[in-house]
């Protein structure tokens, strides 16, 4: 090879050389890896009302302060409620402090000073928590529940479920009622019937009346006490003016 042919290849070698430095620094980088940013999926208003209808009638509604909504499970979180019932001659008032409203189950679960009144008469139930499922017109109390009827006599329970279609009430745990001319029952578990105004109680039953006291495994009282019966290890004492105790 000529020298001449010699410079001319060593010039191309050169320029491929820099052609290659060239594509190298001026082909741009490869953007960063998309990071995907799912949307929140908590909304949060200030006050809202939500409610269920049935028959083009509203069952219920409920209003709060504040209203958190899941946009994925639509369940809602609720801030100071205020809520209403509404049964066929009564309307039922309800209060607080907190509240989750589980769209999939119908189910409303209420915490923190739960008050539930109505707009007729004196009714009353109080408790420290409370579920009521909506569709099967169920609720179930717990925490130091009372309750008080349209007659002024009252309920203290551990827990209380109230069958509404029913117009039952269940209760468990130190039960203690007491009527408004004073007589008392106390007992492990109460069946309260409030639409044939009669009471079934079992386990540890104690009941006190005036100057009687009496003792069984089961007991049932109707008309506000005024006829009771004692069944299993009944013992019925007259003249004794000591209270039971739980």
């Amino acid at each position: 090879m000529s020298t001449r042919e010699k410079i001319l290849a060593a010039v191309a070698v050169i320029f491929f050389v820099c052609l290659v430095v060239w594509v190298v620094r001026t082909t741009p980088k490869a953007p960063p890896p998309f990071e995907k940013v799912e949307p929140p999926t908590i909304m949060e208003y200030e006050g809202n009302t939500i409610t269920e209808e049935r028959d083009g009638k509203i069952i219920w509604e409920l209003t709060c302060d504040k209203l958190r909504v899941d946009s994925i499970t639509q369940d809602m979180e609720l801030i100071n409620v205020k809520g209403k019932y509404y049964d066929e001659d009564k309307t039922w008032n309800l209060t607080a402090d907190h509240g989750i409203y589980d769209q999939a189950e119908k189910l409303i679960y209420l915490e923190g000073n739960v008050i539930l009144t109505n707009n007729v008469d004196s009714e009353e139930l109080r408790s420290e928590d409370l579920a009521w499922l909506t569709e099967k017109e169920i609720l179930v109390a717990q925490g130091k529940v009372s309750v008080k009827n349209d007659k002024g006599a009252t309920l203290l329970a551990d827990k209380i479920e109230w069958f509404s279609a029913e117009e039952k009430i269940i209760a468990t745990g130190n039960i203690d009622v007491t009527n408004t001319d004073g007589a008392k029952l106390l007992s492990d578990k109460l069946e309260w019937l409030s639409a044939e105004d009669r009471l079934i109680a079992t386990g540890n039953v104690r009941i006190s009346r005036e100057d009687m006291r009496g003792f069984g495994d089961m007991a049932y009282a109707e008309g506000d006490f005024k006829k009771f019966g004692l069944i299993g290890n009944a013992k019925v004492l007259k003249g004794v003016t000591d209270e039971p105790t739980n």
